[in-house]
């Protein structure tokens, strides 16, 4: 309806305002009230003011609670259409709810009145003053006693109670409900009680310093969430309504400064919370930077006013910003500008109290978003000396944060090359030392086990000793069996999502079941960084990462210059492989990755396609079966729709070998074989493909074409069929022939046959895919001509389609060729393609009599005897369709005509 009212151009005409009214009961079933009005506004002012577009205006101003215009609407329904029983009922309902409301504003105004006068008054005892503020917390509990509050003028009365020591609280809650999921109302209270002065007045008291938070979080919620828009409206040339947001964040610093520790954490908690939230489900308002919001906490983070566990929390709203961010390049640069400002000044300071904090915001910084740390850090020789040194301090505050600082570094190659020549041995040290503390230890581990990881596989690029991964995986294995914290299995998981980057290490821990027991016990509750250290170790186990090929030549070559060339284990050879992805899915594998399926961090999702894919193409799609009875299926179309464009191929690649090794119908049970169409359609749509993924992806779409009706419309409706049919003229015999069976199986649908008759109805010229498909009948390869023939004999079931198909210039030819071939398969498909055409119409009858095909049929039937089986049947219903047209005579006792079952 939207896109018609565009094609009309804003005219004012009977067809606009039928449209907006329809439109309106879309919008009403939506439960977008405020649409339906908009829409009926405009079908009214365009004259179309009939009984169900009041109706429908009715009962949205129903839903909003405006039953004054509701009954006037509802009214006008009636006196329009006084039969409208529907619209009789609603004005009974809503008149019950006018009383109704009336009652309950009667009793809650008067309430209010009584309260609020309590507080007002000078000589009314303490106690029932305190009873009065009890009871206005209740009252604004629900929206509409806050809006009476408001209206009676009752916040500068509750307000003002903010300095009492003994009713504070109680003030404290009910400023807290009067912002609940109110914009205005949030605004008028800053505007009576500016933020500053009140938190100066509460920060030092513990007693409400738990309260605070819940204040903070509620007004934060409403000033960054952009309420003013309803995108989902389509109103053109209204301009969109938004709030100015106040500047809370200076405020908030300064508070974070002198606030006691309790009112502090009870702050944090409410941004964080509130920040969370806008950022994962809704439109944060336009007003508010991201870089300004990541560059507030940074700054707390600096300034000493965060603690450890904060920082995690921290580190999670800085990935959700920065994703939204770094698709601005001048946005992202002004961010990173701002960042190295607070970071880069603090770690040159010489401090090393100053240093800690500093390289604690880059540790939240590079874990929240990698990119935006690297750029921080850059190539700054000064940043890793620093490190360095700290790694050497007495302090464990300090050790601990520079050794998560290397551990972090050491992600990137590049970084992880200036860090190990000098620090794989102080890591070394700290690990070894009895003094040391175990958090330190465990991020020295980490750091370690990147640096033996840098090496990516190739065993010519080792920076660390060789056997120096083995031994420290024995190491985490030990931590693993003593039932570690949960932060020790955050670090430990990390550590072997790069260990096992080599190939003795992944063998081992294939091999371990007790320990493979314990990491596939980590995906019942995984956190986002759980879910990708997982992910990356299966993704390890099952080599799915990206594999330079070097070409025989050009080894020699560097060979003969005596440069490096990728060389891989021993142990990652194509039979040890096998062995490591059979014990991988007998671990239960396959349902860890469909545990963290639902992880929202894209690359954690990426490694997870690859690791199915993995699985599932070695040796020859063995494990499909185990895949599909782990949740894998529901778990890959999920990955497919929410992924890198590497993981979108990945995920769908695994789809397609799946619906290629497995009956579709029952590995795709329900809808989910039509939502496999879609990832299985995106192989064979790029046209700078790799062969062997388009072929896969015909052959998938193949199979699932056989599943049912729906699932071909699904291909269809999805475009499949435009890029089938390009790849039916490919070069390539397999890809042609894959394309071929496809539509062998699509021609079992009505819809798909649409596509091989002519545009005009009087027409019987062939159109070219129909010349392409019969072509094909007479193609030297034995499957492709065996599926051409097969689309053919279902597509002839269409009468239109068999007049068209005389008129191919090769008809004649391809069928006398065909029909004198022995193979039964082929005979039997062309005989039910003539059975077709003989039936279908008496001059295409008279046609095929006329020509030398009629006597290769009647020179088999003779040849066939009384054997034959389903292919005398056939024969015999040729000749009776000839007969029934009077072009042949029948002879007593022949085989009578019956209407051929053309799909049989």
């Amino acid at each position: 309806y939207s896109e018609c009212l565009d094609l009309l151009g804003g005219k004012t005409c009977t067809e606009s305002a039928v449209i907006l009214k329809n439109r309106a009961a879309c919008f009403l079933k939506l439960e977008q009230y405020e649409s339906v009005v908009s829409d009926i506004n405009q079908c009214i002012s365009m004259g179309g003011g009939d009984s169900k577009a009041f109706y429908r205006r009715a009962v949205a101003h129903q839903h909003l609670k405006q039953l004054d215009k509701a009954l006037k609407d509802a009214m006008d329904a009636v006196r329009i259409d006084p039969k409208n029983k529907t619209a009789i009922d609603l004005v009974m309902a809503i008149r019950r709810d006018i009383q109704g409301r009336k009652d309950l504003m009667t009793s809650t105004t008067a309430l209010v009145d009584e309260m609020l006068g309590s507080l007002r008054d000078q000589a009314a005892d303490p106690d029932k003053k305190i009873l009065a503020m009890k009871n206005l917390v209740n009252i604004t509990s629900n929206k509409a006693g806050s809006e009476s509050v408001v209206k009676k003028g009752g916040l500068k009365d509750i307000t003002r109670f903010l300095h009492q020591d003994k009713i504070q609280l109680h003030a404290l809650n009910c400023v807290m409900c009067l912002t609940r999921d109110s914009v205005p109302r949030t605004k008028l209270i800053l505007e009576t009680v500016p933020l500053d002065s009140s938190l100066k007045i509460l920060k030092q008291n513990d007693e409400c310093s738990a309260l605070i938070g819940g204040v903070l979080y509620e007004m934060l919620n409403s000033v960054l969430e952009d309420r003013g828009y309803d995108y989902t409206k389509r109103e053109i040339g209204k301009p969109i309504k938004k709030f100015p947001v106040p500047k809370l964040l200076p405020t908030l610093l300064e508070y974070f400064k002198e606030c006691c520790k309790v009112a502090k954490d009870a702050a944090l908690n409410s941004l964080l919370n509130a920040l969370v939230k806008v950022t994962d489900s809704r439109v944060i308002n336009e007003q508010v930077l991201e870089t300004e919001l990541i560059n507030f906490m940074i700054t707390l983070v600096v300034n000493g006013n965060v603690s450890y566990e904060h920082s995690q929390q921290i580190s999670i709203v800085v990935s959700k910003m920065w994703t939204r961010t770094r698709a601005d390049d001048k946005k992202s640069l002004q961010f990173v500008r701002q960042i190295s400002t607070v970071i880069n000044p603090r770690i040159l300071s010489g401090e090393e109290d100053h240093q800690m904090l500093a390289l604690r915001a880059l540790n939240i910084l590079l874990q929240g978003s990698f990119e935006a740390g690297g750029d921080v850090i850059k190539d700054n020789a000064e940043i890793y000396r620093i490190v360095s040194k700290l790694l050497c301090s007495k302090t464990p505050a300090i050790q601990q944060t520079s050794a998560e600082t290397v551990a972090l570094m050491s992600s990137d190659k590049k970084m992880c090359y200036n860090l190990a020549g000098q620090n794989f041995n102080i890591l070394k040290t700290l690990y070894k030392s009895p003094e040391i503390e175990d958090a330190v230890k465990l991020r020295a581990l980490v750091g370690m086990s990147k640096m033996c990881a840098s090496s990516g596989g190739d065993v010519n690029r080792n920076i660390i000793a060789e056997g120096a991964g083995v031994r420290i995986f024995k190491q985490i294995r030990q931590l693993l069996l003593k039932n570690p914290t949960e932060e020790a299995r955050k670090w430990v998981i990390e550590a072997l999502a790069y260990l096992t980057i080599d190939a003795e290490v992944k063998h081992d821990l294939a091999s371990d079941e007790e320990q493979m027991k314990i990491i596939c016990d980590f995906s019942s509750d995984p956190s986002p960084s759980t879910s990708y250290s997982l992910s990356c170790i299966f993704m390890n186990t099952t080599n799915s990462y990206d594999q330079p090929e070097v070409e025989p030549e050009m080894q020699r070559i560097a060979e003969y210059a005596k440069q490096s060339v990728p060389q891989a284990h021993e142990l990652d050879s194509e039979e040890n492989l096998k062995t490591r992805i059979n014990l991988l899915v007998e671990r239960g594998v396959p349902s860890v990755l469909s545990a963290c399926s639902t992880a929202d961090s894209e690359r954690t999702r990426e490694f997870l396609a690859r690791s199915y894919f993995g699985i599932i193409s070695n040796d020859d799609g063995k494990h499909c079966g185990a895949v599909v009875q782990q949740g894998g299926t529901r778990a890959l179309l999920n990955l497919f729709s929410e992924n890198t464009a590497e993981g979108k191929k990945y995920a769908a690649h695994a789809i397609a070998k799946i619906a290629i090794k497995m009956n579709p119908a029952l590995a795709f049970s329900g809808q989910r074989a039509m939502d496999a169409c879609r990832p299985c359609i995106s192989l064979i749509e790029s046209t700078n493909q790799n062969t062997f993924l388009v072929y896969d992806g015909l052959m998938g779409l193949t199979n699932l074409a056989s599943v049912s009706d729906s699932v071909r419309e699904r291909i269809i409706r999805e475009g499949g069929c435009h890029h089938i049919d390009f790849q039916m003229l490919e070069d390539n015999e397999a890809l042609r022939r894959a394309a071929t069976q496809a539509v062998c199986n699509l021609a079992l649908s009505d819809k798909f046959k649409e596509r091989y008759r002519p545009e005009a109805e009087d027409s019987t010229e062939p159109v070219d895919r129909l010349k392409a498909v019969f072509v094909f009948c007479g193609d030297e390869e034995y499957h492709t001509r065996i599926a051409a023939l097969g689309a053919v004999a279902y597509l002839t079931s269409d009468t239109r389609i068999c007049k068209c198909i005389m008129n191919i210039g090769s008809f004649e030819e391809i069928v006398k060729e065909t029909i004198c071939i022995e193979d039964p398969g082929i005979r039997h498909r062309l005989l039910v393609i003539l059975q077709n055409l003989l039936a279908s119409d008496k001059d295409v009858a008279e046609k095929i009599i006329n020509t030398q095909i009629f006597e290769c049929l009647l020179a088999l039937q003779m040849g066939l005897g009384s054997q034959g089986g389903v292919m005398k049947e056939v024969l015999n219903n040729c000749m009776s369709a000839a007969k029934h047209w009077g072009l042949i005579q029948s002879n007593p006792g022949e085989y009578v005509y019956t209407t051929p079952d053309t799909q049989q």
